[in-house]
């Protein structure tokens, strides 16, 4: 990639999780949110896929949510920075298992949940449509994509603001000039997109739009969504599409079903 710098998170490696949560504000809620969305998501006998999945502390944990109740899960996590692998082995598990592996060049073949929190703002602009494209075609029907990003505000006046913000934040755990040091080894290496580019992408991917749902923002800056990829509607008649739309979740409701009111 002549003329792009790769990021690299090797120099906080080692304390990574605590560096991280003092960055982004609300950090620990957004890894509550892609657990519980992983619960209607995961499914037995596929594969679920972190990418830039660093120390490995959401994919484990988002094993440990399903591990009981979907059987057959294979849950693995890849990224290209090496030093995290003492993480790795610390997390590591029967069906879990870390690479290092670029995303670009992985298959995502039979995927009922594909993770990504802050990894795209890091690629190159010509990277990521083609990535989000093998990510979409690989998940299962009912799948989904979780993705986390920095974004850039609506306007100069908005983004001003929500950089001011998000600078007074920072100053609780970070030096001024660590916070200046920071945005300066940034630079030509972090590339956030508009908000509406990127839904703009996940829909040219495949996703629809009323199949992506927003989870979680912080700071006007940080945001994470939820793209699903919804079952084929195509040539169903119309009862057919609201049977399919309605389709309530396995589980849901059984304990209201007469056979099971009986049983009690």
């Amino acid at each position: 990639m002549s003329g792009y710098r790769e990021f690299s998170f090797a120099d906080h490696a080692k304390e990574f999780d605590e560096h991280i949560r003092a960055s982004i504000r609300g950090l620990d809620d957004l890894r509550t949110e892609v657990v519980n969305a992983s619960r209607y998501h995961v499914q037995s006998g596929t594969v679920v896929i972190d990418i830039g999945c660093s120390a490995g502390t959401v994919l484990r944990s988002v094993r440990d949510a399903n591990r009981a109740t979907r059987p057959g899960v294979r849950y693995l996590g890849i990224d290209v920075e090496p030093s995290f692998e003492s993480h790795w082995r610390e997390r590591a598990a029967d069906d879990l298992e870390f690479r290092f592996a670029d995303a670009r060049s992985h298959r995502f073949d039979d995927a009922s949940l594909v993770i990504s929190l802050f990894t795209f703002q890091f690629l190159p602009m010509r990277d990521r449509v083609p990535l989000l494209q093998r990510i979409h075609d690989g998940l299962v029907e009912g799948g989904a994509l979780i993705i986390a990003e920095k974004v850039l505000a609506n306007s100069a006046r908005f983004q001003e603001l929500c950089m001011v913000n998000y600078y007074d934040h920072k100053l609780r755990a970070f030096s001024a000039d660590e916070i200046l040091g920071k945005a300066l080894d940034l630079r030509g290496m972090m590339d956030p997109w508009e908000e509406t580019r990127l839904l703009d992408a996940l829909r040219s991917v495949g996703f629809r739009s009323d199949d992506v749902q927003h989870l979680w923002r912080q700071h006007g800056l940080f945001g994470a969504w939820l793209a699903r990829k919804g079952t084929s509607t195509a040539g169903m008649s119309r009862p057919a599409r609201i049977r399919t739309r309605l389709a309530p979740l396995q589980g849901v409701g059984d304990e209201l079903r007469p056979d099971r009111i009986s049983e009690k």
